[in-house]
């Protein structure tokens, strides 16, 4: 993989900011001059931002390597393929043996409950979250199909997430909640499964 530009190291965002309002979505920049790139989250010393960083540096390696395209080439071919490259990343950062290389933990590299213990996590993490990742997409296109009228934003929400995940409101919800709207992804359209 390409080393970070220095650019990136003196522009990217890490931490929130003290003398302004920052948005703290994790998201990755190509300021389209083949040599400016950046992230933008406010991380804390966690292993969940640890591989989300990841990620987001996933997201920079695809645009090194596609910065000498005219910019109309840089983008992937399926929305899907930039967060592949980003997932593949972080999933190798979070590995039992990298992280033992990385000296942040401990005998775990031939360990088999510990990687029992890690696959079980991998598990509930990404495969408990397709539900999820299906209702967030199925609910924007049967808005934008029109299918839906504003008054039954939430309530349609509310139907799509027992019938996929299993899970009712906590309390009581009505056509005047917009539970949807907690995503940011909903908020900035932008499409969930990619």
């Amino acid at each position: 993989m390409s080393g970070m530009p220095p650019e990136f190291w003196a522009g990217s965002v890490l931490e929130e900011l003290p003398d302004r309002i920052v948005i703290c979505q994790p998201s990755a920049w190509d300021f389209c001059n083949r040599r400016d790139y950046r992230i933008k989250m406010c991380t804390h010393v966690n292993m969940k931002d640890f591989v989300t960083a990841h990620h987001e540096m996933g997201h920079i390696q695809y645009f090194l390597h596609y910065r000498h395209l005219p910019k109309a080439f840089r983008d992937g071919a399926n929305p899907g393929f930039h967060e592949a490259v980003g997932e593949a990343i972080a999933l190798s950062v979070s590995t039992p043996g990298h992280l033992q290389n990385l000296g942040l933990v401990q005998n775990s590299a031939d360990d088999l409950p510990y990687d029992i213990n890690y696959l079980f996590s991998l598990a509930l993490d990404k495969l408990a979250f397709l539900p999820f990742s299906l209702v967030m997409d199925r609910w924007r296109w049967d808005i934008f199909q029109g299918g839906v009228g504003k008054e039954q934003y939430n309530c349609h929400w509310w139907r799509l997430r027992e019938k996929y995940t299993g899970i009712k409101p906590p309390v009581l919800r009505s056509e005047i909640d917009f539970d949807p709207g907690s995503k940011y992804h909903v908020l900035a359209n932008m499409p969930y499964i990619r």
